[in-house]
């Protein structure tokens, strides 16, 4: 039996005799200089005393021996395909070698599972990583496309973005170089409306604008408002936006493409919130004749 790097580990081979005689006197003599082995030597002794094996020797039945032997040599008999690291070999114990003079060694196969779970998580690793593998050009190539989209995205938005800056600097900046394109007359559209307009468009850096102005117009009553709309043949007419009057006066202006309509149109609206005329219609006039 090798030594201990610690005497205390011989506690309990002492007190079930399990000690060579180097060995017992050595920890014998541990025991006198620690008082931790002394106490729990002693308690170890008491509950040895309450076991069977703590009773006196008895003669082994006649048979018993050759049965126990028996035994052991079938074990030995039997062949098994291990490895020299999964057999473990022992000598039976003093006690009963002392009753039994033959002390054979026995060995027992040790089969070990662990091995078979380490190769089954080897193959299964294996198999993840090939199909991590097979993945990883779908994934790259996805990512890339991702990368390459966003990166349009955002230069796009970056373009409208600057445009939309450029824009409302324009729109700040006071008119330069207005100049006058079209005048028209807006009429009468109905029987007994003494209300006239007129209809300018004006171009100039920031666009091309339509300006109305519209005089002697009925008053407005609760929440009533008039409403401009330009209209391109038979398609469905444009809200240019709406205005109050003061002393049966008003008009608005509103930037346009006037090659997008050929008509313009005034409407008395009962309220200023319509997608639609609804309102009787009270001024018009043809945006193409000059």
């Amino acid at each position: 039996m090798n030594k201990p790097a610690n005497g205390c580990e011989n506690l309990e081979m002492y007190a079930v005799d399990g000690l060579d005689p180097e060995e017992r006197a050595e920890f014998e003599r541990h025991v006198q200089e620690c008082a931790a082995c002394a106490a729990e030597l002693a308690e170890l002794m008491e509950l040895l005393d309450l076991l069977p094996i703590a009773a006196d020797p008895v003669q082994i039945p006649e048979g018993m021996k050759d049965r126990i032997l028996g035994n052991i040599l079938n074990v030995e008999a039997v062949k098994t395909d291990v490895s020299p690291f999964e057999q473990t070999t022992f000598e039976l114990p003093k006690d009963m070698a002392k009753s039994i003079p033959v002390q054979v060694p026995i060995r027992i196969p040790i089969t070990s599972r662990s091995n078979e779970a380490s190769s089954d998580y080897v193959s299964g690793s294996r198999r993840g990583a090939a199909k991590t593998s097979r993945l990883k050009p779908w994934i790259y190539g996805g990512l890339s496309a991702a990368v390459l989209i966003l990166g349009v995205y955002s230069y796009n938005l970056r373009q409208d973005i600057s445009d939309l800056k450029s824009r409302m600097a324009l729109l700040d900046r006071p008119s330069e170089g207005a100049q006058v394109n079209k005048v028209v007359t807006l009429n009468g559209a109905v029987k007994d409306i003494v209300a006239k307009g007129l209809a300018t468009i004006v171009v100039d850096a920031k666009g091309t604008h339509l300006l109305v102005q519209a005089e002697k117009l009925p008053e407005l009553k609760n929440n009533e408002a008039y409403q401009v709309w330009l209209i391109k043949g038979k398609e469905t007419p444009v809200n240019a936006g709406t205005f109050m009057t003061h002393d049966g006066t008003g008009g608005l202006y509103y930037t346009f493409n006037p090659n997008s309509y050929d008509t313009i149109a005034i409407t008395l609206e009962p309220d200023a919130h319509g997608d639609k005329p609804r309102g009787t219609p009270v001024l018009a006039a043809n945006l193409i004749k000059s």
